[in-house]
């Protein structure tokens, strides 16, 4: 992996795991000063997965994950920026547990963007055509 992937996943994984934990502090009534900051990391999050989604199609790692990923991210931002409208009064829970899932959900792309890209260069770098590690 390249400097600038790993430059890139450790903003996805810092980011996503910071908005994880302010979420948490969120659901139990604290810190909601901090809103904003929620949502500048969210935003940060969302602009390094359509990144990393743009480096892992043009590198070769699959224009299915990599157009899901990205669509994802979009979703993310849309009901980030969107989710306090939605549901208000005593069952906005459900809501605010979707977006914890949406959340989730775009890290685990992440990860998957980053297992497709290593796939991507090892075929690249492999002998004969044949992938890295199949005789």
């Amino acid at each position: 992996m390249s400097a600038w992937d790993r430059v890139v996943r450790g903003i996805i994984g810092v980011t996503g795991g910071l908005q994880v934990l302010l979420g948490a502090v969120f659901w139990t009534g604290h810190a909601l000063t901090l809103v904003p900051l929620h949502m500048v990391l969210g935003f940060v999050f969302v602009l390094a997965l359509l990144a990393l989604a743009v480096r892992s199609a043009l590198a070769g790692a699959g224009w299915r994950i990599s157009g899901l990923a990205a669509a994802c991210a979009v979703v993310v931002l849309v009901f980030g920026m969107t989710q306090a409208r939605i549901l208000p009064g005593p069952y906005h829970w459900v809501i605010r547990v979707l977006h914890l899932l949406v959340g989730i959900a775009a890290m685990g792309f992440a990860g998957r963007l980053t297992q497709a890209l290593g796939r991507a260069r090892a075929r690249r770098t492999a002998p004969d055509g044949l992938e890295a590690g199949v005789a």
